[in-house]
């Protein structure tokens, strides 16, 4: 009996043990570690909000499988070697009025998505508590949870609210998942607590009194781990929240703001140099751990942002960081989650492989190590960034990642373990633009999986919606090179995920390939291999992909603005459609019932270009339409409209159009008459001078003008700047611009007698040069030669958030002025300004900026 019971008693100790929560501690100098092995806590990995809110519903919405879905998406994270994963758990969805925990679809979801976590190995941070609407991009649902009507300044006092969290975090927190059998506070993976998401206290008080209310309710509640409170939300009561009984703080970085409605093109690698802390020289910060729940390089493609922020991170000594937010791979191909974030695997490849890199950077680079600043710092340790190419390169003794086509060399091909990329590098050659992935097994054999080709064929951080398609996968069969010394020429290539019966050799070390995972092997495998054995996290024979449907062609086409008389025209267009297409050509009328053809040569699996000779380019415009002839008939573009212009009864007025203009030596940066305005990146976001911009339309449209308008600069920071970015200008004047030595501004200072203004020219390096003018109130061309121009800061635009980072930085770059480097226009209002004009109105009108 006595040995039975010390047996029970073992058995009891050793499931305690196995099921104790506390894994991880924050020690004396603010270092988050591991208990079990004392090392530093060092993750990276995303947000994913699927289980709730839109995300929830939108899977419904579409017919999905929640839990296949997140089967996908995690399978994803772990091909992209993330280990963090961090939640603000929607409580309005998941308890009662009074704050008790309800057994509701989206807790499951939760539960299944920690679960398929904890089998890949990715740690987590909770956020129990979020309070504001859980509709976003629709309307708020109301629900019966306690924080579905309460504004955030309503939970932080108060014995009715403090006691539904209390009621709410207590059952959160032991609330046993079903997936694992282990309640959430004893759960070793879950490795600390955030108390609330993005808190908006206005009394500092209040702030250190509740933050200490809801410590006692967790630790009472039995979680053990850190727990951790946001500093930057509302960084002015940083003091108070640091008298509280937390182990760690939270930080945000969205350094090209948010919610742009297009696409963000430029270079914001200036914008990335560092996370700056203003307070981190206070002696009760120095022992709290810093983590970033959330970050992005919002409405941007880039694909080399992510490792920069990840240098920067571990510069500032964060030790987990998290981008906002993966998108479910189910709902990618309308981006509708969080429009100003777009990042999947599958639909934006290169950005994916950057994040990919950037987990790379993150947890080898040293806590508080700094590499010095823009543009020096874009090569670090194992990794390059080139914005010029958009490519980023980690190559280290066994990896080799990169983010596009790159002629970098591997540093030793012998030794490398993993390959992953998009389009051509030494070691592969693909003529798709899907992501891949190599992964060495043992000598000889290798794992290799494709992802689809992708095609965007709208801006997915316009407007989102479900009725709408921003990106397209296709299953393309394309032709792959993989030069690897162990496997040799002729190499044998088996497919082994589910359907993909692929069983061939290669040629020269080439062969054609569909998207799926395949064991490639110098000889024969052997019958003992097995196909579906672990490998690290994932197993050798998974694969996820969605299966997307199109009911439709899509030309994703931008005409050029315009070419100069005696220039040939070159068209170019991306194409996809549900149906074989036969041919793509370029259409205009050219007479009763006539037209003039030109057929566009197919370069890849969706570019076609055709050029048009300049003895067919007539008047002072060039229109025309884009005709697709499937095996379903003919389509028109711009319009979409079945037919085609050599139809009799073709009455499509709409086309695309070329203006053909004088050939002169000047340069139009800008022209009131016809900017568009999301070529504008405006001035400062978060607490906003008073100021007004806006085009100012007159009957005579030569008297149109931008507007700049402003009560007073008289703040911290006296500075009122926006750019206006000029990329495809500069590309379509590379001719021009080597004939140019000036700028002219035409403007005046409309009501003001005269009006300072600095008038700077930025260049794709990051560096701006300027000159300060004053500008009269009457209209006039003033002219800056280009050897008055001075480099002056840049000022950060898109304004960041959290608002306490840089607002200017001055490139260490030591280049000299090259006007075919030319990015952007910057205006500010500031500079040149005496300090006792500051509270005064500033004014200024613009009418057009060239160069000549």
């Amino acid at each position: 009996m006595k040995i039975k019971y010390c047996i029970l008693l073992v058995y009891m100790f050793n499931y305690m043990f196995l099921h104790a929560q506390k894994s991880t501690y924050v020690d004396e100098n603010g270092v988050f570690k591991y208990i079990k092995t004392n090392k530093e806590v060092r993750l990276f990995g995303v947000n994913y909000t699927l289980p709730f809110a839109h995300g929830f519903r939108a899977i419904n919405y579409l017919d999905k499988n929640h839990k296949e879905a997140i089967d996908k998406d995690v399978y994803h994270m772990a091909r992209l070697g993330l280990d963090g994963y961090r939640v603000h758990i929607w409580d309005m969805e998941i308890t009662d009025s009074i704050g008790n925990l309800i057994k509701t679809p989206q807790l499951d979801l939760l539960d299944y998505l920690f679960s398929k976590l904890k089998e890949r190995g990715i740690k987590s941070i909770v956020t129990p508590f979020k309070v504001g609407g859980n509709g976003y991009p629709e309307k708020d649902f109301l629900t019966e949870g306690f924080s579905s009507k309460l504004g955030k300044w309503q939970t932080y006092a108060g014995d009715i609210i403090l006691d539904k969290q209390e009621r709410y975090f207590t059952q959160l927190l032991n609330h046993v998942n079903p997936y694992t059998n282990i309640a959430y506070k004893n759960d070793p993976d879950i490795i600390a607590l955030e108390i609330n998401n993005e808190p908006q206290h206005d009394n500092g008080k209040v702030a250190t009194a509740y933050i200490n209310t809801m410590v006692k309710v967790v630790r009472k509640a039995g979680f053990q781990n850190p727990i951790f409170y946001n500093v930057s939300e509302r960084s002015e009561f940083v003091d108070d929240y640091l008298k509280a009984d937390i182990q760690g703080c939270t930080f945000q970085w969205y350094p090209t703001g948010l919610v742009h409605n297009s696409l963000l093109k430029g270079n914001y690698l200036p914008n990335v140099d560092e996370y700056k802390i203003p307070f981190q020289e206070k002696k009760a910060f120095e022992n709290k751990a810093r983590i970033i729940y959330e970050f992005d390089s919002g409405d941007t493609n880039s694909s080399v942002i992510f490792p920069a922020m990840a240098r920067s991170f571990r510069e500032a000594k964060f030790q987990f960081a998290t981008q906002f937010a993966y998108e479910p791979i189910e709902l990618a191909f309308a981006n509708t989650e969080y429009q100003t974030h777009y990042l999947n695997l599958a639909y934006t490849p290169s950005k994916a492989i950057s994040l990919k890199i950037a987990g790379e950077v993150f947890r080898e680079i040293t806590n508080g190590k700094s590499f010095g600043r823009y543009p020096k710092n874009n090569t670090f340790l194992n990794t390059k960034l080139a914005y010029e190419t958009d490519v980023a390169v980690y190559n280290s003794e066994s990896k080799f990642f990169y983010t596009n086509t790159t002629n970098a060399n591997p540093k030793n091909s012998i030794k490398l373990t993993q390959i992953a990329g998009i389009g051509n590098s030494e070691i592969v050659k693909y003529s798709g633009n899907g992501a891949y992935f190599l992964d060495k097994i043992e000598k000889g054999i290798w794992r290799l999986e494709v992802l689809p080709d992708v095609l965007w064929v709208k801006d997915p951080y316009e407007k989102a919606s479900l009725k709408k398609t921003v990106a397209v996968l296709q299953p393309h069969k394309n032709k792959i090179t993989i030069n690897l010394k162990d496997l040799g020429e002729l190499f044998f290539i088996k497919g082994v995920n589910a359907d993909n019966s692929f069983n061939d050799q290669s040629e020269n070390k080439t062969f054609l390939i569909s998207p799926g995972t395949y064991i490639i092997s110098a000889d024969t495998l052997t019958n003992d291999f097995k196909m579906n054995q672990k490998f690290g996290n994932i197993y050798l024979n998974e694969f996820a992909t969605t299966h997307q449907k199109i009911a439709e062609t899509y030309v994703v086409h931008q005409p050029v603005k315009e070419i100069e008389k005696g220039e040939n025209l070159v068209i170019k267009a991306n194409i996809v459609s549900p149906n074989t297409i036969k041919k793509v050509e370029v259409v205009l009328p050219s007479g009763y019932q006539k037209t003039d053809n030109y057929k566009m040569i197919k370069n890849s699996n969706f570019d076609y270009q055709v050029e048009i000779p300049r003895e067919k380019i007539y008047n002072d415009s060039f229109n025309y339409f884009i005709v697709v002839t499937t095996d379903s008939g003919k389509v028109t573009f711009p319009d979409n409209v079945l037919g085609t212009p050599e139809n009799w009864d073709f009455i499509v007025q709409q086309s695309y159009r070329t203006k053909i203009v004088k050939k002169e030596p000047i340069v139009v940066l800008f022209d009131a008459l016809k900017e568009n305005s999301k070529n504008f990146l405006w001035p400062r976001q978060w607490n906003a001078l008073p100021y007004k911009i806006e085009k100012s339309t007159h009957k005579v449209t030569t008297e149109n003008y931008l507007s700049i308008y402003v009560d007073n600069i008289n703040a911290k920071t006296p500075d009122l700047t926006f750019k206006v970015l000029v990329d495809e200008v500069v590309q379509r004047e590379q001719n021009n611009l080597n004939k140019v030595s000036s700028i002219l501004v035409t403007a005046s200072s409309g009501d003001k007698k005269n009006q300072k203004v600095q008038v700077a020219l930025q260049l794709k390096n990051g560096q701006v040069f300027g000159k300060i003018i004053e500008i009269s109130s009457d209209k006039k061309d003033i002219t800056i030669p280009f050897e008055e121009l001075q480099q002056v800061p840049s000022v950060l635009l898109p304004r960041p958030f959290p608002p306490f980072q840089s607002y200017f930085l001055k490139s260490s770059e030591n280049s000299s002025f090259d006007a075919s480097t030319i990015e952007a226009i910057q205006i500010s209002i500031g500079p040149g300004i005496q300090k006792e004009n500051y509270k005064n109105i500033q004014q200024l009108f613009i009418y057009k900026i060239l160069l000549k």
